[in-house]
């Protein structure tokens, strides 16, 4: 069972991979699944069984309500652009705590943004998404993806009674399609990797790191 708190990383780490070796395919747009197409960082490549699976939770929303994928599988090159530029941020919100208190300012930084390698996006089976509605507007999350801080955890006292039940509305579409969500960022999924094992009480997985060629 999830709860509202992370886990260590060092828990996930302990997970065992046994890669099965299952092909990863490109996110195709429906009338219920939508890509940030221009987003820099979306690369819409999932593991097929999770592609499969985003199709089947798109059918759990409420009628008129559609996913925005945001983003999906992400190489380390693109991870370490992302790890950098989160860096930058929280230098610039915190330049006190990361001179003086830099084992804390690091760890924040560790816990909104994975370190090159270390991102459930490079198994292709983790994915960041929101949700429209049928006015073609996303719902109000309380924070955004690019946000960070106790605002962009799923469960927290900052938000409002609206963003929760929108909130609830995406999760309870993923969730009853199999995926399990990261306590500590509303918008990230994931299935079959080890964020996703360790949060369903398994000791080992079946989608490890992967090279995918996404040039077209």
């Amino acid at each position: 069972m999830q709860t509202s708190e992370g886990l260590k990383i060092q828990k996930i780490l302990d997970v065992k991979i046994i890669e099965n070796n299952e092909p990863a395919i490109e996110i195709k747009e429906t009338e219920k699944i939508k890509l940030l197409k221009g987003h820099k960082f979306l690369h819409p490549f999932l593991r097929k069984t999770v592609a499969e699976m985003l199709v089947k939770a798109a059918s759990n929303l409420p009628v008129g309500h559609t996913f925005l994928v945001v983003t999906c599988y992400r190489s380390f090159d693109m991870q370490k652009e992302m790890y950098w530029n989160r860096k930058k941020q929280l230098a610039k919100k915190h330049p006190f705590r990361m001179i003086f208190q830099y084992p804390k300012w690091i760890k924040m930084v560790n816990t909104y943004t994975s370190s090159p390698g270390g991102s459930s996006h490079h198994t292709a089976s983790a994915i960041d998404l929101t949700v429209v509605d049928q006015n073609g507007i996303r719902l109000d999350m309380g924070a955004s993806l690019t946000d960070f801080g106790k605002k962009v955890h799923m469960e927290n006292d900052l938000i409002t009674d609206e963003h929760r039940k929108n909130r609830k509305v995406l999760r309870d579409a993923m969730t009853s399609a199999g995926f399990a969500y990261y306590p500590l960022e509303w918008w990230h999924y994931c299935y079959g990797d080890r964020m996703w094992a360790t949060y369903n009480s398994k000791k080992d997985c079946f989608y490890g790191p992967v090279v995918l060629d996404t040039s077209e």
